[in-house]
């Protein structure tokens, strides 16, 4: 178990910058929720482990804390899969061990644990006897970077008192710890108490893409109430920092009239150095919208408009936790339908309450065409999307610039997005470059590029035809060889998702400008089979002044099978009973023709960025290969292909028009 906990590692992943739909909440089944209690879930920030407390059989005894890992990682795109918990004896006793907190070091390690338990002096093993005051206390313990194991537990002096004291929360830097006491001084029931300690002084130089405990170690000051703009007359229980620590999750059954807990948040005013009024999570999300069987209602919350009817009325909502992605909230729940009491739900966070910070580009353009090269004028245009969001230009500058940061731009965008930056200058071939911020970026990052532009000289024109401007397609019928006139192409790259539509000029399509990534030709025609030409970015300048001849197949050509589609539900990749019936009939037909052979294509809307939809189309396609071997048909006469958003059979603007893209289709080949 202390390897589990020793290696929950943090890393950055890429994050769907695109808005997303909302989607249902998952309930996760046996082994990793049963009849008992599940609470308080904590996703390690890789996403591979899942810690939570529980009193399912088993373990020490009462509430323990154990430990699930994601048997899909590091595969973050696929539904975890969670094995069967441990249990976290080395600091388990048989009485109670909940709501905890783990600080990570700049080795991104666990350095700290502050957890929630009783005073206990009857353990067998002494080294978990329990000092402590009446009630729940808070402990803390440290790891031992050189055995890997948990020092005894710490009975918090400063921070406990004869009351309630439980669910630590302690920040990412370290510095501050919120948790939820009946003590006197506060409002009323739980509150929310903050205690801080000290930065200490670095002597190490620090890395940047690292995070850093500014305070470690040190004692923690006498709490304080968290004041009137959190708490209220009512409780406030489960505080949990945001990985940034600029933005406070709790619960509370304020102002509800059943007394069930909901999600709120409060962001951090770092003018003020304090907390703001507290929102509550889930508004205004599906408040007016009658509910279904089907319908979660909130992603996470009840409903305070009683006027609505909601399903989870009578449940609360208590312990929540965000990804390090900022994608994922993982939280417990009592509401109809689970396993037993609490249970762990997964929910995708809305888009506007992804985490956006300013980004520092700045860099050197310089002139190529010296040895010895100098700064060069020029303009740089930085796009989000296909918009221009801001024009800025380099200077001229000589000297040495061959001293570290030397530069002649700089600027500031937002993380968040992919953004595209056009480098130009007259005389010079211009040039551009991708910025890709998506996914948890972090705060106070910079990127530092160094940009040549080569200069423009008189060349021999090599290029086979002189009247072909950048390069050309032609569509033609497969079968006949000939022109078809009433073709229409859609050009896809990865800025380009909604597609461009290519004017057609004597029965031929021109890229005059040819692209600098892998791009993609959507061609249909009347009469035609549709299909989808896929370009690689090393094969373009071989294109460049030729004809690219795009050939389909006359639907006469295919048997009606062909047109057999397998449509998928948001984010699946499972084929249902009804699917299944499709495929039997299709397997037969392939298996009476013996020369027959299929693409297998899989499809995707355009939400998400294009390594998630290639992943996720992959997986629809394979599973129906899979499918299609074993009702006995060769693996030599299928292809399986992924071309995520690239081949829309409807608009992707309306949730109705995503799911038909959501789909596998077939193609015949030779």
């Amino acid at each position: 178990m202390k390897k589990l906990l020793t290696f929950l590692i943090i890393l950055a992943f890429p994050l769907l910058a695109q808005p997303l739909p909302k989607v249902k909440d998952v309930r996760f089944y046996q082994p990793l929720n049963t009849q008992n209690v599940e609470y308080n879930p904590i996703i390690s920030p890789t996403g591979r482990y899942l810690v939570f407390q529980s009193n399912r059989p088993g373990g020490e005894g009462g509430m323990d804390i154990w430990v699930s890992e994601n048997l899909s990682f590091p595969d973050r795109m696929k539904l975890p899969v969670w094995s069967p918990p441990k249990n976290f004896r080395e600091l388990n006793t048989s009485n109670f061990e909940g709501m905890f907190s783990i600080l990570f070091d700049e080795e991104e390690k666990p350095y700290e644990l502050y957890f929630t338990s009783v005073r206990d002096k009857t353990q067998a093993d002494p080294k978990k006897n329990r000092e402590g005051y009446d009630g729940l206390n808070i402990y803390y313990t440290k790891i031992n970077q050189r055995t890997g194991l948990w020092s005894i537990p710490v009975h918090l002096n400063e921070v406990n008192s004869h009351f309630e004291d439980k669910m630590p929360a302690v920040s990412p830097d370290g510095c501050s710890m919120v948790f939820s006491s009946n003590r006197p001084g506060g409002l009323g029931g739980f509150d929310l108490w903050i205690s801080k300690r000290e930065p200490i002084t670095e002597t190490k130089e620090k890395n940047p893409d690292k995070p850093t405990i500014q305070c470690r170690d040190g004692v923690w000051q006498k709490p304080i109430s968290m004041g009137t703009l959190i708490n209220t007359n009512d409780d406030e229980i489960s505080p949990r920092y945001h990985w940034d620590g600029l933005r406070l999750y709790f619960s509370s059954n304020r102002g509800d009239k059943n007394r069930k807990f909901s999600f709120y948040y409060s962001e951090y005013d770092v003018s003020q150095k304090t907390f703001v009024t507290p929102v509550l999570l889930g508004s205004p999300f599906n408040t007016k919208e009658q509910l279904s069987g089907e319908s979660t209602g909130f992603p996470f919350d009840t409903p305070a408009d009683y006027s609505t009817y909601s399903l989870w009325e009578e449940s609360d909502n208590e312990g929540i936790s965000v990804t390090f992605d900022d994608l994922w909230f993982y939280f417990s729940s009592n509401r109809p339908g689970g396993e037993g009491q609490f249970d762990i739900y997964r929910t995708m966070v809305p888009e506007d309450l992804r985490r956006s910070y300013e980004f520092l580009f700045r860099g050197l353009v310089l002139d190529g065409s010296e040895a010895i090269m100098i700064g060069l004028d020029s303009t740089l245009k930085i796009y989000d999307d296909t918009r221009p969001i801001q024009v800025i230009t380099s200077k001229r500058i000589g000297g040495d610039l061959s001293i570290a940061d030397a530069e002649n731009f700089r600027t500031t965008i937002k993380t968040g997005k992919l953004y595209r930056v056009e480098v130009s200058s007259p005389g010079f071939h211009p040039t551009e470059l991708l910025l890709d911020l998506r996914g948890n970026v972090g705060k106070d990052k910079e990127q530092y590029s160094q940009i040549i532009l080569q200069p423009i000289r008189q060349a021999k024109d090599e290029r086979p035809d002189k009247t072909i401007q950048g390069i050309r397609f032609i569509v033609k019928d497969k079968k006949t060889d000939l022109v078809i006139p009433n073709a229409i192409c859609y050009y896809f790259d990865d800025l380009t998702r909604k597609g461009k539509s290519l004017e057609s000029k004597d029965a031929h399509f021109d890229l005059e400008k040819s692209p600098t990534m892998d791009f993609e030709i959507l061609v249909r025609a009347k009469g035609f089979k549709e299909e989808t030409f896929l370009f690689a970015k090393e094969k373009i300048s071989g294109m460049e002044g030729k004809d690219t001849v795009l050939y389909l197949r006359n639907l006469n050509d295919f048997d009606s099978l062909y047109n057999t589609i397998i449509y998928f539900p948001f984010n699946e990749r499972t084929l249902s009973d009804e699917d299944k019936k499709k495929l039997d009939l299709f397997a037969d037909f392939l298996i009476q023709h013996k020369n027959e052979k299929v693409e297998i294509g899989g499809h995707t809307d355009n939400i998400g960025n294009k390594e998630y939809n290639i992943s996720l189309s992959e997986d629809r396609a394979i599973s129906v290969y899979q499918y299609l071997r074993l009702k006995g048909v060769p693996k030599e006469r299928m292809k399986v292909q992924a071309y995520h958003y690239s081949q829309p059979i409807s608009e992707n603007e309306t949730e109705e028009g995503r799911s038909r893209n959501r789909r596998v289709n077939f193609k015949k080949i030779d």
